[in-house]
């Protein structure tokens, strides 16, 4: 609860700044208080400077998107929430920080690799999920399969790992059987 209530906060307090800035207030604000909960400081400062640089594209302020939108002639809002769904897997990635300090390479080699591994995976089918593409057009069941696959594999765990792998395969499984049949070669 303490690292949601950071997010936001990290949120709030980085619209309409630059990235510098914001993350300069919320190391000044925040970090020593996700500290004290017993947070690693690296992780705790990349969770900070991580929020600081998605303050931009996060509405309803999203200063980066704004400035794109108005290069594009694009609606505003449109550009905005679909900049939110593109980042979206962006937001899980400073918790990932916060429980796995292998991804900050801190630790042994083979669980800064399998960390790197299993949270790429992760991070992979979570946004596939979200945008309903994999391999190929992903239907509802698939899309849901795929979120929950990458939450199992970004939770760092063997059990949710192993368990991440069967989903995604089942996923992998059903599209390059969609794949083959749409080609007319079952």
């Amino acid at each position: 609860l303490a690292l949601v209530l950071t997010m936001i906060a990290g949120i709030v307090l980085g619209m309409g700044m630059p990235t510098t800035p914001a993350y300069i207030i919320m190391t000044a604000l925040l970090v020593p208080a996700i500290i004290k909960l017993g947070v690693i400081p690296p992780a705790a400062h990349m969770f900070a400077f991580y929020f600081a640089v998605l303050s931009a594209i996060t509405p309803p302020v999203a200063l980066a998107v704004f400035a794109a939108a108005g290069i594009a002639k694009a609606d505003l809002w449109k550009s905005g929430l679909a900049a939110v769904k593109i980042g979206a897997a962006g937001f899980i990635v400073p918790y990932m920080l916060i429980y796995e300090p292998a991804l900050l390479m801190i630790g042994s080699w083979p669980q800064i690799i399998g960390a790197f591994v299993t949270a790429t995976c992760g991070i992979l089918l979570f946004a596939a999920g979200l945008h309903g593409y994999f391999l190929t057009a992903a239907n509802h069941w698939q899309r849901v399969m795929l979120i929950v696959g990458g939450l199992l594999l970004i939770d760092p765990g063997l059990l949710t790992d192993i368990a991440g792998a069967v989903v995604a395969c089942i996923v992998i499984l059903a599209q390059l059987y969609e794949r083959r049949q749409a080609t007319g070669k079952a």
